[in-house]
């Protein structure tokens, strides 16, 4: 016959099985939650937050923009990365673009990821895409930092002017023009760059040369990529990917307004709270 001390080692023996059983259990059942929230979240990033295409429009307001220039409008796209996009990426992006109606329409850089070679049908199938994109005053674009000659060849075929440290007038109804400045951020030279009086939409990819930029140079808006925002975003703090000084979307620089795109495509294969997006600027004279 048992001993009572010996009924209690096993009560205990029994409770100690049944709380370790439990605690077991309830480990399980967290570990299966954090590891579906983070499928849910892995998937949402590569399905939805690298695909979904958004449209951010601003409006640009100015004294110096000419009277014939109000309301026209510029979209900007930038950093493709190609082939972190594909072929039905850059249809949806070509049909949203055109949609937009743009008056000017402007790329600034990175093409390609930096660790892709293009192939021919790459190439073929970007000419294309740049080529179907309209715009009544003209196509323009500056090299990113992971640009190389295809760049060229692809922006000429497709009817973009490449902007490499040199400015341009677009003249609209009136004889008041504006002037479109792109720079190339990776060999900044200014030698062909007009300084005058009139309002200067200045064009770079990589935000951070800004300051260097507007110590040589004037520019009302300048619109800038590089960034990504990041590629994953967490609420009220800066992308997680991004080490640029200039990291936000938008900076007031004296007198000059610095747009910073997030871009279209990916270095990591997802976004999280950054979708891909299109940037539409209505100009407009006060």
């Amino acid at each position: 016959m048992k001993t009572r001390t010996e009924k209690n080692k096993k009560i205990q023996k029994k409770i100690f099985k049944e709380e370790r059983e439990k605690k077991a259990k309830k480990i399980i059942k967290i570990t299966s939650i954090i590891l579906i929230i983070t499928l849910l979240i892995l998937s949402y990033g590569m399905f939805i937050g690298a695909k979904v295409l958004i449209v951010k429009e601003q409006k640009i307001t100015e004294s110096t923009i000419p009277s014939s220039f109000h309301g026209i409008k510029i979209v900007q796209l930038s950093d493709i990365l190609f082939n972190s996009l594909n072929e039905a990426d850059l249809k949806r992006l070509k049909e949203k673009t055109n949609e937009l109606k743009p008056d000017i329409l402007v790329f600034t850089g990175d093409l390609k990821r930096s660790d892709y070679e293009f192939n021919k049908e790459d190439i073929t199938l970007l000419e294309n895409f740049f080529k179907d994109l309209t715009a009544t005053m003209g196509k323009f674009s500056v090299i990113g930092d992971s640009d190389d000659e295809t760049f060229r060849v692809i922006m000429e075929n497709a009817e973009f002017k490449i902007l490499n440290n040199q400015s341009t007038k677009i003249y609209y109804k009136e004889t008041n023009p504006i002037k479109i400045i792109g720079f190339d951020t990776n060999n900044l030279n200014y030698e062909n760059i007009e300084n005058e009086e009139i309002f200067s939409l200045c064009l770079l990819h990589n935000p951070d040369k800004i300051e260097e930029i507007l110590n040589n140079t004037s520019c009302n808006v300048a619109l800038a990529g590089d960034t990504l925002g990041g590629e994953i975003k967490i609420p009220f703090f800066k992308g997680i990917f991004d080490n640029h000084k200039y990291n936000q979307e938008y900076y007031k620089i004296n007198n000059t307004k610095l747009y910073i795109s997030t871009g279209l495509g990916n270095t990591i294969n997802m976004r999280l709270f950054n979708q891909p997006s299109i940037n539409l600027y209505r100009l407009t004279k006060y």
